[in-house]
């Protein structure tokens, strides 16, 4: 693996890190097996392009008519700005469970004590 940039190397080692996370969130129950194929295909992804990234970017900046490689820093800050992403996400949509049982529990809790008062 010789003549490899370091963003070749640090992209899909983040891009691992983030599937584990992924998978492990999908095991726990705690994303539907959607929402886990999307960040595992959007990962690998990103990964493949950070190992070949000039036949794929080379590819897809000439359909666009792009003339410019700038590779490693779009790749690491694609990288990073998706992780963030992942990990916001991930974090809201606890939130939005935790509220929703709080919801429910407190419902339940109203509507039992209005049929007691009964």
């Amino acid at each position: 693996m010789a003549g490899l940039e370091v963003y070749q190397i640090l992209v899909p080692l983040i891009a691992l890190f983030a599937i584990t996370l992924t998978l492990i969130s999908h095991f726990k129950g705690q994303n539907t097996l959607f929402e886990s194929f999307f960040w595992v295909l959007l990962w690998l992804g990103i990964a493949v392009v950070a190992i070949i990234p000039d036949e794929i970017t080379n590819a897809l900046s000439h359909a666009l008519g792009i003339k410019d490689n700038v590779n490693a820093i779009i790749f690491i800050g694609l990288a990073a700005s998706f992780f963030i992403h992942f990990k916001t996400f991930s974090v809201i949509k606890e939130q939005n469970r935790v509220i929703t049982k709080l919801v429910r529990k407190i419902s339940l809790t109203q509507f039992e004590t209005k049929e007691k008062e009964k």
